[in-house]
Formats: structure tokens, sequence, C-alpha cells
């Protein structure tokens, strides 16, 4: 048997996600989070509008994920790799040992206040791209001008960014070619020129941070394959502020590397249904809340123990 962790990303914000698990031992996690991101992130978390807010979305959902992770290791549960979908490469990163936590949040709460301010400065927006092939969708992206693949999540599902007209265009355009385009209610246009701005401060602060060779391999969004030491870990990171996630091609590099159980580690459970649609011979598990640990950890010791 082998276990990936995955990570979500912004779009995963849960009100409530991370006080459920206040009283459980894992929960003393979140004193290491407050204390690098100088604010009370369970405070922060609670509010429901905080994910339509990239600043204060990314270290809530982060948080959130962080308490879910330390919760499965005591359990014993450990993963051979890990991946994570934007913003959850960061915390992926910490699961890997390549950031500790007071580390990994501060670069999370830089990049997104640098990535809201970006939004900021070139208003945008995303959409989603249903029921059309990846090169159908970079058919329709290359007549438009100011749209970019920022996703390609799963198949039959692929997201856009790019100018709000460029993204309205898409609508139109999706449904003559057999398809649907659904809006995302974003702050901005992630994953493309727009957040341009939001690298030079991310940069800064990982090159001024302690990045170290990852104790496991963490699968990249920007290129789909394994990374093992800590200088491309880093400039992926980067990296990935603007290039597309290529969480399709992810989740099929991790069951290539043998990964037979793959649990999301945090709020949502998008990267849970994406996985069931792209790699459905997987047995896929979500930990978001103290509910759902004791299941999940006595379903991975009985696969183990049957030698999956």
């Amino acid at each position: 048997m082998s276990t990936a962790f995955v990570f979500p990303g912004q779009g995963s914000h849960r009100a409530g996600a991370l006080a459920s698990w206040s009283g459980h031992p894992a929960f003393a996690i979140v004193d290491e989070v407050d204390i690098a991101l100088g604010r009370d992130v369970v405070e922060l978390s609670l509010d429901p509008s905080a994910g339509d807010r990239t600043a204060d979305a990314q270290p809530a959902i982060m948080a959130a994920s962080l308490v879910a992770w330390r919760a499965l290791v005591d359990a014993g549960v450990r993963p051979d790799v890990v991946a994570g979908h934007s913003l959850g490469e960061y915390t992926a990163a910490v699961a890997a040992g390549a950031l500790d936590v007071a580390t990994g949040t501060r670069v999370v709460a830089a990049r997104g206040r640098a990535m809201g301010e970006a939004c900021r400065q070139r208003p945008g927006t995303m959409a989603a791209v249903l029921k059309l092939s990846p090169d159908a969708v970079e058919v329709l992206v290359d007549a438009i001008d100011g749209l970019v693949i920022a996703n390609d999540n799963a198949p039959g599902q692929i997201v856009v960014a790019g100018d709000p007209d460029a993204v309205a265009a898409v609508r139109e355009r999706a449904r003559e070619a057999g398809g649907r385009a659904l809006p995302l209610g974003v702050e901005g246009a992630f994953h493309s020129p727009a957040m341009a701005p939001a690298v030079d401060p991310v940069r800064a602060i990982l090159d001024a941070s302690s990045v170290t060779d990852p104790d496991i391999p963490l699968v990249s969004g920007a290129t789909a394959r394994e990374i093992d030491r800590a200088q491309p870990l880093a400039e992926a990171l980067i990296a990935g502020i603007l290039s597309p996630v290529r969480w399709r091609e992810v989740q099929q590099r991790l069951a290539e590397l043998g990964v037979t159980e793959l649990v999301e580690v945090g709020p949502g459970g998008v990267l849970a249904g994406l996985a069931k649609r792209t790699v459905p011979d997987l047995t896929v598990h979500t930990v978001a809340t103290p509910d759902d640990l004791g299941a999940v950890v006595a379903s991975l010791a009985q696969h183990a123990a049957a030698g999956r």
C-alpha cells in the first residue's frame, strides 16, 4: 500500500472547519500558526466571507489543513508522497518537511497579501469549462485575447482565467463547442499574467526563509513531477503563482508512482471529487473534521494489513 496526502487550494474555505478541531490534541498546531500569522486564525476562519478575500482565505485554509495533517500523523498515518493544489502546495511542503509550520505560515500570509494586491491592480476572474477536452479548451483560449488555462483539474473540467471580458467571451464560445463555462466567485485571475506582481514578494520571503530538502517527494502542480530537493521546490512554489495547475496530470502521476490510497487533508472535499473522476482505481479518503479521522485511520490500517 502506498499513500498520498493531497492538500486543497483557495476555493476550499469552509467556515468552522478549523474550529471543529478545538479540543483535539492536534489543535495545538494552531498556536504556531497564530504566532507566525500575528492574528487569531480561528476567528478569521469562522468568517464565511473569508473565502472571498485572498489574503484571508489562504492562511485560514492552510491552518485547517495543517491541523488535519497533524492529527493523521499523530494517529500513525504517514504519506509516501504529497501534493497540493495551488495554495495547497505550500501546505504539502510543510507536510514533506521542507518548511516548518511557522515558515510555511509566513510565506502563505505573504503570498495571500501579494496575490490580493495583484487582484486589485488588475481586475480579473475565472470560469470552469466543463465537458470539453483540453485540446478543445486550448482552441477556445487561443482565440480570445487575455485568457489563459489556469487549472487542468480533471477530465471535463478545466478552469480558465483572464480579464472579465475575456472570461465572458469564453462562456458563449464554450456553448458553441458543446460545453459550458461556469463563472467562479473568485477575487481575481489566478494562475495568469495578472498575478505577476505577486512573484517578487513571494520570492523575497522564500529567499529569506529556510527551505530544506523534503523528507518525502512532493509532486509539483507546475510540472506534475516529483521534487526531492530544496531549491527546485522553492522555484516550483514561485512558478506556481503564474503557471497553470496541472492537477489532472498530478493525480495520474500519483497513480503511476504506485499510490493506492489518496487522502485529501483539509476542508472542502474538492480534491476527493476530482480524484474519483480522474483516477477511479484509487481509494479516496477525506479528513476535514475530527469526525472523519477515526474511519479513515481504520480504513488505511485495514488496507495495509490486507497488503494493498
